[in-house]
């Protein structure tokens, strides 16, 4: 069962504020088992509204309108339903009964404008505000042609009134959906969104049941399972039949689900080993790993010490530069040469080190900035570096190779 979500106002679309609405509208509507399968916002231009109104009429069989229920000359969404459904405007005398005692609740008396937020069409329902002066809307169209029905609420677009007009008055007219939804959220780190997708195959085919989506945020990628089903014990077993699919494909890219942080789940295998891990960080992460790991006070146990190093580690920047070894020879070989009088000195488990960082600028004009990042281990010969060079601006650079170090330490955690 498709739904559509209408946001108006013309502060909305010239930028000047957020359109919060929609998106809290869309969480609640799939958690009911309603399928969102638009979002439009409209500035306050009558025509538009009454054109947007009839071909989302058409599409759906439900659309939530917010905005443009207010008393000025802008708030154009009762008359734009009317208009649209070739109904006359009435006014509802006990609307302005409530608008009124909430003025004289509020030692006010009331503007002759508000009166017209007492107004809708003729064959729709009032929806009191029980927040606010502006009551809503409740419309049902049905198309003669083809019999299909769509149920319109239009509701205030101040999220305070929206909301609890929401869950206590159009809702309950919802409910009836007739399908369950189960969601799970399953986050992955090492692969870019299109080999994340290559690996996948098919589970990422349009119109299957459950759907399987791709975001992917200061490079993690979280696959986002929606599966559908009158029955909530087969959308469950259809959500976790395609989740292990996912940890199947993925592999050890996998880390967590929900909404798990890389640093979290490093803290807690820490933690669950009674270890820790000192934080040893150059330019190239610059002090971010440390910003994870000590965000929450469960997680800083696991952290022994943390220390960032400005500039270029006691050397010139041009001397590295003009250096017979490379910067990130140069840099590795830095890196091996330290960490055995750093644990001689620490009680750490594991050592996490970054580099300092250079940019260079290749010869169509891309600029890459490299640097390494290290996971070192207690006793422990091998030292592994990785190479975390990328174009793209510092603090995505920073996140990445942050989020390098701490994938490649969990990962080290898990083989054990």
């Amino acid at each position: 069962m498709d739904a559509e979500i209408i946001a108006i106002g013309s502060e909305l679309t010239c930028g000047s504020r957020l359109d919060t609405n929609s998106q809290w509208l869309s969480r609640e509507l799939e958690a009911l088992g309603w399928t969102v399968t638009r979002h439009t916002t409209l500035a306050d231009d009558k025509a538009a509204i009454v054109a947007e109104f009839q071909a989302a009429a058409a599409r759906a069989h439900v659309v939530l309108i917010t905005g443009g229920l207010g008393p000025t000359l802008d708030d154009l969404t009762r008359e734009a339903l009317a208009d649209a459904f070739h109904q006359k405007l009435v006014r509802d005398e006990e609307s302005i009964q409530r608008i009124q005692a909430l003025f004289t609740a509020r030692g006010r008396v009331m503007p002759e404008r508000n009166l017209c937020q007492a107004d809708r069409p003729e064959f729709a329902q009032v929806i009191p505000n029980h927040c606010g002066t502006a009551p809503g809307i409740l419309l049902r169209i049905t198309h003669a042609s083809n019999n299909h029905s769509c149920l319109l609420a239009a509701m205030p677009g101040v999220p305070a009134e929206m909301k609890p007009m929401f869950e206590q008055q159009v809702r309950p007219h919802l409910l009836a959906s007739g399908m369950q939804l189960c969601r799970k959220v399953v986050r992955t780190f090492g692969y870019g969104e299109s080999e994340a997708e290559k690996l996948l195959g098919d589970l990422t085919a349009r119109g299957r049941n459950p759907e399987v989506g791709i975001t992917a945020s200061e490079a993690v990628i979280s696959l986002w399972i929606t599966a559908r089903s009158p029955s909530p014990e087969t959308a469950l077993l259809l959500c976790e039949q395609t989740e292990q699919q996912i940890r199947e494909r993925l592999g050890h890219a996998v880390y967590g689900d929900g909404d798990a942080e890389l640093h979290d789940v490093v803290a807690g295998l820490l933690q669950m080993r009674h270890q820790q891990v000192a934080l040893l960080e150059g330019a190239t992460t610059g002090g971010q790993i440390a910003l994870w790991m000590t965000e929450l006070q469960a997680a800083q146990a696991v952290v022994e010490e943390s220390l960032v190093i400005p500039g270029a580690w006691g050397e010139p920047l041009h001397d590295l530069q003009s250096h017979t070894q490379p910067p990130l020879d140069r840099w590795s070989s830095l890196i091996h040469d330290m960490i055995p009088g750093y644990f001689k000195s620490h009680q750490a488990d594991y050592l996490l080190l970054s580099s300092p960082f250079l940019d260079e600028t290749t010869s169509v004009g891309v600029t890459i900035r490299k640097g390494l990042v290290a996971i070192a281990r207690r006793n422990h010969q091998a030292v592994e570096v990785v190479d975390v060079s990328m174009s793209g601006n510092l603090a995505i650079f920073r996140q990445r190779a942050a989020r390098t170090a701490l994938n490649r330490l969990r990962l080290q955690l898990q083989s054990r």
